[in-house]
């Protein structure tokens, strides 16, 4: 198959989670023999640099063959043909380019698209070939968790070929929300299998600190425990304010976003999920539980699911307002007043009782290894290959 994925996100560098699943399962379906194009606005950071500037970025991310043509820094890498689109106002036009130009069998999209902006594009471009895949359960344009709630959006997902789900909540999201039905693939992400490092890091560590994934937890649990080293991980969720709170705290070490999650888990003792909205799931506590890495986590959503049964999941006031006015780009929670009394509690226990640490490490990393193993790496390629037979239908692929 000839394949576009066309995405309003990154390609690179990849330190979210929807961002990093994509790109894998792009690079997992290009080692499967297919022709495989992300089209994806260059990474903001480089956003006014020059021609030659974006290139050695590219480069020293292993990226080759770079060539600047109409806007676009085209590329390879990992198998894969890149298409980063220089000026985000272009986007659009750049997705149904590559679609003219590549005449693709598929075109994917992810769903952190704001305003449907991409998936319109290609819907227009493939009609009959758009796959839609749900990683953000905020982005999709319905619900009471929706950011941007549309019903022009809603009609776009409706002339889709099909959509994915990434996990049971968003699935069963987009069923009670606008019985939209869509295959369950939870994303193979993992490999390679890593070794157990449980015990070995001295940091109790958050990944993305910001409003919606639970700072207001974490900033005072590191004050209740000032005696314990904490490590921060900001990526795209932290606002100035979120990293000036963070680098006052005297117990806290800020560390840089990496593309190697083992980084940031071989410096972990504990990692703190204390999410505030519905999360959608939760590959980087799979990734710990996976290295037997206790992981305490709020019991919302998907998070549920990727604790898989084992401790800690603790109670949060979720968020139940956002002020789109704002920030567009990125609504402001209204964080209702949390209790840290019972993270406290949990946390100063793992690290307090080895024995207890010990048998929390095991049942993770032995949970964590089973849910791994469970999943199907050529689900996503059998789902797009069969879509013109088997139509969209609510199945489950692991």
């Amino acid at each position: 198959m000839r394949i576009v994925v066309a995405q309003n996100m990154f390609h690179l560098p990849a330190h979210g989670g929807a961002n990093k699943a994509n790109r894998i399962l792009s690079e997992e379906l290009a080692a499967r023999g297919h022709e495989c194009h992300v089209v994806a606005p260059l990474t903001g950071a480089l956003r006014g640099s020059d021609v030659p500037a974006l290139e050695e970025y590219l480069a020293q991310h292993g990226v080759t063959d770079i060539r600047p043509e109409n806007g676009v820094l085209t590329y390879r890498f990992a198998g894969v043909h890149g298409h980063a689109v220089i000026e985000p106002s272009h986007l659009a036009r750049a997705v149904r380019r590559t679609i003219a130009d590549v005449e693709p069998d598929r075109v994917v999209v992810p769903s952190d698209d704001p305003g449907g902006m991409v998936l319109a594009a290609a819907l227009a471009a493939a009609p009959g070939r758009v796959v839609y895949i749900a990683y953000t359960i905020q982005q999709l344009p319905f619900g009471p968790a929706a950011f941007y709630p549309s019903e022009a959006g809603t009609r776009l997902l409706r002339r889709t070929a099909g959509i994915v789900s990434i996990s049971r909540a968003i699935q069963d999201y987009l069923m009670d929300g606008a019985s939209l039905p869509s295959a369950l693939i939870h994303p193979s992400v993992y490999a390679p299998i890593p070794s157990a490092v449980a015990g070995d890091g001295a940091f109790v560590t958050m990944v993305n600190p910001c409003a919606y994934k639970g700072i207001d937890i974490f900033l005072p649990l590191a004050a209740s425990l000032s005696g314990v080293p904490f490590l921060a991980v900001p990526t795209w969720g932290a606002t100035a304010e979120d990293r000036t709170a963070l680098a006052s705290r005297p117990n806290i070490t800020v560390l840089p976003p990496a593309d190697d999650i083992d980084d940031v888990l071989r410096r972990t003792k504990v990692l703190v999920m204390p999410s505030l909205w519905d999360e959608t799931f939760g590959f980087t506590c799979i990734d710990a539980m996976l290295r037997g890495i206790p992981v305490v986590a709020s019991g919302v959503a998907g998070l549920v699911e990727a604790k898989l049964g084992v401790p800690y999941l603790l109670p949060v006031r979720r968020i139940e307002a956002y002020d789109v006015h704002a920030d567009p780009a990125r609504p402001v929670p209204s964080i209702p007043p949390q209790d840290i009394g019972p993270w406290t509690a949990a946390v100063r226990r793992l690290l307090d009782d080895p024995q207890h640490y010990a048998d929390i490490a095991a049942r993770s990393r032995s949970a964590a290894l089973a849910f791994v193993e469970s999943l199907d790496a050529g689900a996503l390629e059998r789902f797009l290959s069969e879509l013109s037979i088997a139509g969209q239908q609510q199945v489950t692929h692991g």
